[in-house]
């Protein structure tokens, strides 16, 4: 773990050996340094490009986030000469996504159920039960977890343990390895008071100190940061697509099974079958459309059969993988193709003369 007593130089060019994109942060504002009226953007873009610009070399910094490096010798010419600046991490180069768990001493959503995990209604579900505990980013994403299927936001396992940072107000920067899906920041839609950082998006260094304290690095390898959980990363992408996925209708909450099991074998069957008829392609791109439109099949059917999605997504993923697909593809394509069909549920009564024995 970094030394909280490690000057902000040698922090900095610990990080970048290790792959991480290091920017100069002011200690005051945490915004990255500015000091070349060439290189203020206008209109969202820069008045002479970065990959011809003259500061960079020169030892300066400008371009903002963009300007983040693990060049040891641009590092050393900057703090050089700002030595007491904050060494900030850009998200997108250095392959990390940053989820950001606030404590702002503000009032919990007046609407609970609807506003606490935007995009899911809880009215109703017995989750709904924990709102009144809700008062932080830590709280909102330990039930997004249970309600979702883990009742561990932050596994120990080292292939999802993330690099965990206690924030100066007691809040948490979690650095995650990003998918490889592409992704845009999300303030505050996953849930109430998290935010999620991705691509030209920067956060405060593990580690580093800043005016208001310093960024304890509490777990995780920095060389190696986790993938997030598979529940974590289908929430992320539900939320940080670069195209926002449109429902027509709220996204349900899981629902116990029904007693008599008539929908959860249907569903099971269909994806039974589905599976059956994906491993005898032999094309990869026919593979890959197969699993998606039942993925989508199952997505239609999942409020109807009462059956968890975290299950389903696994038996979805497990099928492509049964057919050759690589893992990541496979889950990529399933949590896809399943949020959407979630967004256009079947009626049970257009199934009914076809349920099976």
């Amino acid at each position: 773990m970094p030394n909280p007593s490690t000057t902000p130089l040698n922090l900095a060019m610990r990080l970048a050996g290790y792959g991480w994109h290091i920017l100069p942060l002011s200690p005051t504002s945490k915004r990255p340094l500015a000091n070349c009226p060439t290189c203020t953007p206008t209109r969202g873009a820069a008045r002479h490009p970065i990959d011809s610009c003259p500061c960079l070399p020169a030892g300066r910094w400008c371009h903002g986030v963009r300007a983040a490096t693990t060049d040891p010798d641009r590092l050393t010419a900057w703090w050089r000469s700002q030595p007491h600046a904050v060494p900030g991490v850009a998200a997108g180069p250095s392959g990390l996504i940053l989820i950001d768990l606030d404590t702002h001493a503000t009032d919990p959503p007046a609407n609970a159920a609807t506003e606490l995990l935007p995009g899911i209604d809880l009215t109703g579900h017995p989750i709904a039960a924990h709102a009144a505990s809700i008062r932080t980013g830590l709280d909102t994403l330990a039930l997004l977890a249970r309600l979702r299927g883990g009742t561990h936001p932050w596994p120990i396992d080292p292939d999802h343990q993330p690099v965990v940072t206690v924030t100066p107000s007691g809040g948490r920067h979690l650095w995650y390895r990003a998918p490889a899906a592409p992704l845009r920041q999300a303030i505050g839609q996953l849930g109430w008071q998290i935010d999620i950082k991705v691509g030209w998006n920067y956060g405060i260094a593990p580690g580093a100190t800043t005016a208001a304290g310093t960024y304890t690095h509490r777990s995780g390898h920095l060389t190696a940061p986790g993938y997030p959980p598979t529940w974590l990363a289908r929430e992320v992408a539900r939320v940080a697509s670069p195209v926002p996925l449109q429902r027509r209708h709220p996204y349900p909450p899981p629902r116990a099974p029904r007693p008599d099991g008539v929908p959860g074998r249907y569903l099971t069957t269909v994806i039974n079958r589905g599976a059956a008829e994906l491993a005898k392609l032999k094309l990869q791109d026919g593979r890959q459309r197969r699993l998606s439109a039942l993925a989508y099949q199952a997505g239609g059917l999942l409020a109807w059969s009462g059956l968890p999605e975290h299950q389903v997504t696994s038996w979805l993923i497990a099928a492509g993988e049964a057919s050759d697909l690589p893992t990541r593809l496979a889950a990529r394509i399933v949590h896809r193709a399943l949020l959407n069909g979630i967004g256009s549920p079947v009626t049970p009564a257009a199934l009914r003369h076809a349920l099976p024995a």
